[in-house]
């Protein structure tokens, strides 16, 4: 059994000792953060700055890091580094799931933008969620949400265009879909009912959430309706799984 002579004391490797070296390095740096041992910025030291204090290639410290995302604990943002995650996020998702008041109650900022719209054909799955035929005219809309200054949700939504004729257009001015609905006269809209998911996310969703496309991506996909129970809006939503956890509201 042989150990890393060049970590730091008390950060040694084991190598041949049945752990891998890359779930190795995963622990020692796991106990690192948990001592407060990256500063106030809580950045971590590069990928070739931890190849170099393990004696190990970046593929290795990658695959470390990889795992202490998956963990939680770190938010690999790309071009920027990575960072201790201060803490995910709770999202509820209940009858009226809400991105600014979920995020407000817990003295969160937040921020989104409407990244594009079109008018298009209605897929067959997404004709089917919104009570549609095949081929029916809907509005696409692609929106991205920050909290705090970061990437916390990409979504893709489909509305009836036909029902909400000009909704890019009245989106865009009311700066919110729940004022741009009521518009239609949508006073008030409830989730009919939400499947969650883990995957690895396209590279679209992990340049959006600013993430490396080997963390994976919960993403949650529903449908919306009106007080009369008639489908106003499916959509598939993406959240950067280091940051948020997804709470299931039984307020019925």
């Amino acid at each position: 059994m042989t150990s890393n002579d060049t970590a730091m004391p008390g950060t040694q490797l084991e190598r041949g000792a049945g752990v891998a070296v890359w779930r190795q390095i995963e622990q020692i740096l796991a106990a690192e953060i948990a001592a407060s041992g990256f500063g106030a910025d809580g950045r971590l030291p590069s990928e070739g700055e931890l190849a170099k204090r393990f004696d190990v290639n970046r593929h290795t410290v990658r695959r470390a890091m990889l795992g202490l995302a998956a963990l939680g604990l770190v938010s690999v943002e790309q071009g920027r580094g990575t960072f201790v995650q201060p803490g995910a996020i709770d999202y509820t998702i209940g009858r009226r799931t809400r991105f600014t008041e979920n995020l407000r109650q817990q003295h969160h900022t937040t921020a989104g933008a409407m990244l594009s719209a079109a008018r298009v054909k209605a897929e067959p799955n997404v004709a089917k969620a919104l009570g549609l035929r095949a081929g029916a005219a809907v509005y696409r809309i692609e929106t991205l949400n920050e909290s705090d200054g970061v990437p916390l949700t990409y979504a893709r939504s489909w509305y009836p265009a036909a029902r909400f004729a000009d909704l890019p257009e009245v989106l865009e001015r009311t700066g919110g879909i729940t004022k741009a609905l009521a518009e239609f006269g949508v006073s008030d809209y409830l989730r009919k009912w939400s499947r969650i998911g883990s995957v690895l996310p396209e590279a679209e969703v992990a340049r959006r959430l600013n993430i490396n496309r080997q963390q994976p991506v919960l993403w949650v996909e529903n449908v919306d309706v009106d007080l009369e129970g008639v489908p106003v809006k499916y959509g598939v939503t993406h959240f950067a799984a280091d940051r948020v956890q997804l709470m299931v509201e039984n307020d019925l």
